[in-house]
């Protein structure tokens, strides 16, 4: 189940070997609501473990401020991978982890599998 089935939130996360998995579509849209409503499920499916988490932003369009504070705030989770292709998702990327300083380990990768490698290594 992933967080578009309980609500109308623009993104889904789920649990998938020890895993949570946060991704987005093209050209999406974020905002805080839809960050708390994440997190919320993001509590939900880690049962009280803190987890490495991988986020896929490719292509996502805008994040405003409020949920970028909303998801440098307290996540079940000890790292987090995230994972873009474009100029705009490095830069997304660079002023999250810049402006917000997110409480756990994150980095950005353009590969899916060397973020899992890095995933892998910090858990």
């Amino acid at each position: 189940m992933n967080a578009t089935q309980d609500e109308d939130v623009t993104g889904t996360i789920e649990l998938s070997g020890g895993v949570l998995h946060l991704k987005w579509a093209p050209g999406d849209v974020v905002t805080e609501r839809d960050a708390r409503a994440l997190m919320h499920r993001a509590r939900a499916l880690s049962g009280g473990r803190t987890l490495p988490m991988l986020v896929e932003m490719t292509g996502l369009e805008w994040i405003d401020q409020g949920a970028l504070k909303a998801f440098a705030g307290t996540w079940p989770v000890k790292c987090a991978a995230v994972v873009g292709t474009s100029p705009v998702d490095q830069t997304l990327a660079d002023f999250y982890m810049g402006r917000h300083k997110p409480a756990h380990p994150t980095r950005y990768f353009t590969s899916m599998d060397e973020a899992m490698a890095w995933l892998r290594e910090e858990d």
